[in-house]
């Protein structure tokens, strides 16, 4: 990565729609250049997607961090949860925990039953937990949420049925994204 590629990273951060003619503008480049160096960046180094307005949708996160027992355990948990529609960022820690989660969710009650059923913290192999939760943030002002297009499931990724929750059946809970039971707006 060059200079002008941080350039091009960097007006695409401000404005993911700018044209690759207005790009070229800007960096005395054709359009043709542009997007053979968007190419070039986009094989391994740059993904361009769509972020939504947490604030907007009126967002709050449940940021977990766990200890979990052993690494085979740890892998483990990282393969259930990276399929997760909720999960928005999941990475191995050092320190006093080894695995940190940030999920959504849509209102408080849904925020309370996925820190207590639904995230790391519910799953056998962990040592001790803490959560943190938090309003939408300012910075990142977009998050990258995913949309679920097929609701047909009875089974979360993770294996939960939500149509068999207690808090979802009280109404306290939208249920998973990826499923059939799913109340909300996602």
């Amino acid at each position: 990565m060059d200079e002008t590629d941080r350039k091009i990273i960097a007006f695409l951060q401000e404005n993911g729609r700018v044209s690759l003619t207005e790009l070229g503008k800007k960096l005395g480049l054709s359009h043709v250049s542009i997007r053979k160096r968007l190419q070039k960046l986009s094989k391994d180094l740059l993904k361009v997607s769509a972020g939504l307005n947490a604030e907007r949708l009126g967002i709050y996160l449940a940021i977990i961090c766990a200890e979990v027992e052993t690494p085979k355990r740890l892998q483990e948990l990282i393969q259930i949860f990276s399929k997760c529609p909720r999960m928005i960022f999941l990475a191995r820690t050092t320190g006093a925990y080894n695995l940190m989660t940030i999920m959504v969710a849509e209102n408080v009650e849904t925020l309370n039953a996925i820190i207590e059923h639904c995230s790391v913290r519910a799953y056998k192999g962990i040592r001790r937990s803490e959560a943190i939760i938090a309003e939408a943030p300012t910075i990142p002002k977009y998050l990258p949420i995913k949309l679920v297009t097929d609701r047909s499931a009875d089974d979360a990724p993770c294996g939960i049925n939500c149509g068999k929750c207690i808090r979802y059946k009280q109404k306290k809970c939208l249920a998973c994204p990826a499923t059939r039971y799913y109340k909300g707006p996602l």
